[in-house]
């Protein structure tokens, strides 16, 4: 996949959801979130299990947003992401990013089929690590 469709995934402006926050530290769905809010992106925990994730009000589903998301970040397990991609769907979610570990084939095919636009084999917190950090040039004042 180019840079040019990973650049239509992140923008600072864009609502992230984030499917499968968890307020375990260990697990890929807390670091995401954390990592992302840290960067200063907009992201929102949707996990039925808890009400708040990392300081965040925590959603039970994509349905019960209150801001439509831009991208909907799927950290599930296969069992879910066939769900939650029919989620999407349904609610003319069209941007997916399929974590690593939560790219199963069927749910990656209902959202081709779907003709959603999809990020797969990358990582979300890579993709978004500042880059230009290291090539500005130093303060001289």
């Amino acid at each position: 996949m180019g840079n040019e469709k990973l650049q239509e995934f992140i923008n600072k402006d864009f609502i992230y959801a984030i499917v499968g926050a968890t307020n375990n530290p260990q697990k890929y769905g807390h670091k995401v979130l954390v990592d992302l809010k840290n960067k200063g992106y907009k992201v929102v925990p949707i996990n039925p299990k808890y009400q708040e994730v990392a300081g965040l009000t925590c959603y039970p589903a994509l349905i019960s947003l209150e801001e439509r998301p831009d991208v909907v970040v799927l950290i599930v397990g296969a069992e879910n992401a066939k769900k939650i991609v029919q989620n999407c769907i349904d609610l003319a979610l069209n941007k997916i990013w399929f974590q690593p570990g939560s790219e199963y084939d069927e749910a990656v095919q209902m959202a081709q089929s779907a003709g959603f636009n999809i990020v797969t084999g990358k990582c979300i917190m890579e993709q978004t690590r500042e880059t230009n950090e290291i090539s500005q040039p130093a303060f001289s004042g």
